[in-house]
């Protein structure tokens, strides 16, 4: 509550309001707040034109300035779900929901062991993830925010919505989950540096894609579940699909088949992906350059 916090209350304090608005006026002040952040964020536009380059080699320069600004347009838009996501009951949005794979659920809980959620990272996130508890018992992994406020108001909300949530170095709480027969939810697709993964193609270039998805689910017997998730005109949908054959007993062979389950998520709603993080920061070989250095 100290005065160097006071900036970010005021502006929790917008978001709040903000989280009020009709639907339809939340996703037209969202595009044009990513379009502003578009003129503003001259690092993350190079960072999205550089991974653009390396996941789509023959996208044209203005292909790729038309999907940078459309992704730009659907993060705005994110940011205005993810307040209302924190500051609105769920029930606001559940006739927008559409939900597909109750099936998946059942059977996979059936088998007593628990699952293993993977999703990407899409705009829709907290949005979305917010209404995964009306469908299965889910106990997401999250890392923390280097800004207090923020932190302080995003675990409030979680747990309002989750039974648990759990710190991403916990490892005992995610094996105690998935013990008491709960899914636990991992976003699997970015780069969390060296010590924590393997090399994998990532469409075409090796990527640090974490390793212990599949040592969990090996350790386990837990199945896998792919979330896909993302926004539509009118709401969102989730979509749950069991991972079969998963996983194998080789590290990169489990980290190859996430990223292709990630390849195929993102494909279909390209502009939705956060395609302004660093993907790609951390290279095979150490010591080489970013390809993000200008």
């Amino acid at each position: 509550m100290g005065p160097k916090h006071w900036v970010s209350w005021f502006a929790m304090s917008i978001a709040y309001l903000l989280s009020f608005l009709p639907w339809s006026a939340q996703q037209g002040i969202g595009k044009y707040l990513g379009r502003f952040l578009h003129l503003l964020a001259k690092r993350r536009r190079h960072i999205c034109d550089v991974n653009l380059q390396i996941c789509y080699p023959t996208m044209t320069s203005k292909e790729r300035q038309v999907l940078t600004k459309s992704h730009f347009e659907s993060m705005g838009i994110g940011t205005i779900e993810t307040f209302s996501s924190w500051f609105q009951p769920q029930s606001r949005f559940q006739s927008r929901i559409t939900f597909e794979g109750q099936d998946v659920v059942d059977k996979v809980l059936a088998e007593g062991r628990g699952c293993i959620l993977i999703s990407g990272h899409f705009s829709p996130l907290d949005i979305c993830g917010s209404q995964m508890p009306r469908f299965m018992d889910v106990h997401p992994i999250y890392k923390l925010q280097t800004n207090p406020v923020m932190n302080w108001v995003m675990e409030r909300q979680r747990k309002a919505i989750f039974s648990k949530t759990i710190e991403r170095t916990n490892m005992r709480e995610v094996l105690k989950s998935l013990k008491q027969n709960k899914a636990v939810w991992y976003a699997v697709d970015q780069d969390y540096g060296r010590k924590n993964s393997v090399f994998a193609p990532f469409y075409g270039r090796q990527a640090a894609t974490i390793a212990h998805i599949g040592r969990i689910a090996k350790m386990t017997n837990a199945p896998v579940v792919l979330y896909d998730y993302g926004r539509t005109k009118t709401g969102y949908y989730l979509k749950l699909t069991e991972v079969e054959n998963y996983p194998s007993s080789d590290d990169v062979e489990n980290a190859t088949r996430i990223n292709e389950l990630m390849q195929s998520v993102i494909e279909t709603k390209k502009e939705q992906y956060f395609w302004s993080h660093r993907r790609f920061k951390t290279q095979e070989i150490a010591g080489s350059p970013s390809p993000y250095d200008k």
